[in-house]
């Protein structure tokens, strides 16, 4: 069968293709009007954080983009390194001479070269210091390459969640409120479960890495910064291997651990879920607690779950150890930490304080790419870390005031 023209009059076309070309108009106005917006969004400074070890933020400052490298205030150096640095600047030679933590540093604005104690030391960086609405600016890599080779400190950039973490070279982590604490750490054997593992791969992210593997990594960071620190841990699997749950719980009891924490990662169907959540076990929460028994005989078969669940006896526990750790970690996460309370077979059988931590969604793009970062995975570890420390001690003072000590 042919097909059918149909032909339009004078008229009919001129009005068609009027309202075609205010259409398209239109349309081109949208998308300049979009253009433009974002080109600013990019085009504005974007702020980036200093933090400690313990992730106490020391300073933050506007981070700006010229001739493709990326600079920050030289007053960051005051409020992040050294609060009595001395400044000195030259219009006429250009010299900028910065007196920080005991030591001399020379700059050039526009030159490369980088002297320390009247040449003492000299670096070179590949973007120059320059002046910018007449205040000197400095190159990102002076904070986090120059620095580290002229003073006792790591220096970490971490530019997904902009933050550039400080530490010394020579201290592990902030001491304890009391010396008892470390001791009592080497006998407080505390057990890290990596979820998963072998054909059990757990959640997948779009591009990078499975649950299991990064559960594994972050287990065997925090076992070398607790080592380090004289604090036991024992993991339940360190190879990638499956674990049933009985095992699990077997090799928790029979190495007699005082604490478990579980590892997971988190998935979502929306790709904006993002941060970290802990969970502790707890048969009266909120998951049971939407539907409450309706009759004496389902009340009482209530109660004997309760009374089997072996973790209920350690709920207040869990749950001080898990507001240490939603303390210790928030400054690593995007979003606040939730702490939630539902019935978890993960841990409902676990004789002892116990907490499942899910450390980012591999469903969100950003959480991803956080979670396949070993400097990040670093920063987590070490948070964990110190709530363990932060937990034990709390629990020696506790002990101490019983016995009059």
């Amino acid at each position: 069968m042919g097909q059918r023209l149909i032909r339009l009059s004078g008229p009919l076309y001129y009005n068609l293709m009027v309202r075609y070309l205010t259409v398209r108009r239109s349309i081109l106005s949208i998308a300049i009007l979009l253009s433009s917006y974002v080109s600013l969004s990019f085009a504005q400074p974007s702020p980036i954080r200093f933090v400690d070890a313990s992730g106490k933020t020391l300073a933050r400052a506007e981070i700006i983009e010229r001739n493709s490298g990326l600079y920050l205030p030289v007053q960051t150096l005051r409020e992040a390194f050294d609060p009595g640095m001395r400044q000195q600047y030259s219009s006429l030679t250009k010299q900028l001479t910065l007196n920080l933590k005991g030591k001399q540093l020379q700059l050039r604005i526009g030159s490369l070269s980088v002297s320390v104690n009247s040449d003492e030391m000299k670096l070179l960086l590949s973007h120059p210091a320059l002046m910018v609405e007449e205040k000197p600016m400095l190159p990102l890599e002076f904070f986090t390459t120059l620095l580290p080779k002229v003073y006792d400190f790591e220096v970490t950039h971490d530019p997904i969640i902009q933050t550039i973490h400080i530490t010394e070279r020579t201290a592990l982590l902030p001491d304890l409120p009391s010396t008892t604490a470390t001791e009592g750490s080497a006998k407080f054997p505390v057990i890290l479960d990596p979820g998963h593992g072998g054909v059990d791969t757990g959640c997948r992210g779009s591009t990078r890495g499975t649950e299991k593997d990064i559960v594994l990594n972050l287990a065997k960071q925090i076992e070398v910064i607790a080592r380090q620190n004289e604090v036991k841990v024992l993991l339940t699997r360190d190879a990638d291997f499956e674990r049933r749950p009985i095992e699990r719980i077997e090799i928790a009891q029979k190495n007699q651990g005082k604490l478990f924490l579980s590892l997971h990662c988190n998935t979502s169907f929306s790709d904006l879920a993002a941060g970290i959540h802990l969970y502790v076990s707890n048969s009266l929460g909120r998951a049971q607690s939407d539907h409450p028994p309706t009759n004496p005989n389902e009340t009482a078969q209530h109660s004997a779950t309760i009374h089997t669940l072996s973790q209920e006896e350690f709920l207040i526990q869990s749950r001080q150890f898990a507001t240490i750790l939603q303390t210790e970690l928030e400054p690593l996460s995007p979003a606040p930490i939730a702490l939630t309370e539902i019935p978890l077979a993960t841990l409902a059988a676990v004789y002892m304080p116990a907490v499942l931590i899910e450390i980012g969604y591999l469903s969100n793009e950003v959480d991803e790419a956080r979670l396949t970062d070993a400097d990040h995975l670093a920063f987590i570890a070490t948070g964990i870390v110190q709530a363990i420390q932060t937990y034990i001690a709390e629990l020696n003072q506790v002990e101490d005031a019983a016995n009059g000590r």
